[in-house]
């Protein structure tokens, strides 16, 4: 998308316009840590779709960048250094990249299944050596620091969250910006190669492994800017940023959403934050939710979120039909139907399994209900077939609209 028209320019303007609107600091955290995480689903989706290899050890490169960010921070801050905070994240970026040099080689061999394995256990080997050298990651404590004890720069104290948002939507446009040039070089052509047929690249004379790991470089900075900004952000890193679930929430999201462009990196950060930040502000059950969306979108859109909205909204342009966009909003609604439904008899369910509430009333969609009550359980399940099997009836009747304009659902 960035390469069409006005794409990075309204990429940038959505990044640059939450500093000129009167956000809350509550409100640039959550921004923060959506740039963090646009720039470790955008390091996932580099490699999958650039050279077709899958990371499951991508915590390995953003968690080690997190501490060295911490550490050059606090470094500057005891020696005096005059160096500005909001250069860490390139330090900490390059350190990853030269993580990934010394570990590449290993790993970049062979692709596939190969590649994956042992990033899953590199992962894992830096996950079990944090308790062990607690000179470098500060044992189960961590190593806090304090953004606001380096040197200021053209007025950058970074006191406010805002002022750290503005240094995260920076880097997140460096990203944007390497990402860009990087699939106009001749990089990009034989990573594409080395993608689709890596046997027939290393006949041409390309060294596959080679590619792999110019591109796993980039992959490793992009990762390395995400887990410095989260430093920043938090001014704590512990050993739970080298973890295996950090690993597996990231590479599921940038699956669900189809992260390998800008645009699809960011439907997979709102996502993730979304699910890891306000959907477990309000349930108990949100890992339940996560786990069935993923599911719903691995059997219905494989290709990713990102590829099925690019995919309808070219589908709607070609169908010249308006009435196409009522038929959409009428799936939406009975969807949330479904969703409101579904939802309902799980929170029900958690409810009473887990005996959270004793016999009283709990409070869903605004509703006083008794999750005891078999009316409130006939009527959530009642909503929930309605809601399945409007959209059902309503989907149809969207596809053969889609047909009979010439284009295929």
């Amino acid at each position: 998308m960035l390469r069409r028209g006005g794409g990075p320019v309204l990429f940038a303007a959505i990044i640059v316009l939450p500093l000129a609107l009167p956000i809350g600091s509550v409100g640039f955290s959550l921004l923060t840590q959506l740039a963090s995480a646009w720039l470790l689903l955008l390091s996932i989706g580099v490699l999958r779709t650039r050279v077709g290899l899958l990371s499951f050890g991508q915590a390995l490169f953003s968690g080690l960048a997190a501490y060295a960010a911490a550490h050059a921070m606090n470094t500057i801050a005891t020696q005096g250094w005059p160096l500005s905070f909001a250069l860490v994240p390139l330090y900490a970026g390059l350190f990853a990249a030269g993580v990934a040099l010394v570990s590449g080689p290993i790993s970049v061999r062979r692709g596939g299944l190969s590649f994956a394995m042992i990033t899953l256990g590199l992962g894992e080997l830096a996950a079990l050596l944090a308790p062990m050298l607690q000179g470098f990651f500060g044992g189960e404590g961590g190593v806090s620091t304090d953004r606001t004890a380096g040197p200021v720069w053209l007025g950058l104290d970074l006191l406010s969250q805002r002022q750290v948002y503005g240094v995260s939507a920076a880097y997140v446009l460096l990203g944007a910006a390497l990402l860009r040039w990087i699939d106009g070089t001749r990089l990009g052509l034989l990573a594409g190669a080395v993608r689709d047929n890596p046997l027939r690249a290393a006949v041409s004379g390309i060294a596959p492994h080679r590619v792999r790991l110019q591109i796993l470089l980039v992959s490793a900075f992009l990762a390395g800017l995400a887990g410095a900004l989260q430093t920043l952000r938090i001014e704590q890193v512990s050993a739970g940023s080298l973890s295996l679930q950090q690993s597996s929430m990231a590479l599921l999201f940038s699956l669900a959403a189809g992260s390998g462009t800008v645009w699809g990196a960011l439907l997979g950060a709102g996502l993730m934050v979304g699910g890891e930040v306000m959907l477990a502000a309000v349930s108990r059950a949100w890992m339940l939710y996560v786990g069935l969306g993923f599911l719903c979108l691995v059997i219905w859109a494989p290709q990713g979120l990102a590829e099925v909205l690019r995919s309808l909204s070219s589908r709607l342009r070609a169908a010249h039909q308006p009435d196409l966009l009522w038929g959409l909003a009428a799936l939406l609604l009975c969807a949330a139907l479904s969703i409101i439904g579904l939802s309902s008899l799980i929170e029900l369910l958690y409810a009473v399994r887990q005996q959270l509430l004793g016999g009283s009333a709990m409070s869903l969609y605004g509703l006083n209900l008794q999750p005891h009550s078999v009316d409130v359980w006939v009527g959530a399940a009642l909503l929930t077939a309605t809601g399945l099997g409007l959209s059902a009836l309503v989907g149809r009747a969207v596809a053969l609209q889609l047909r009979a304009s010439g284009t295929r659902p």
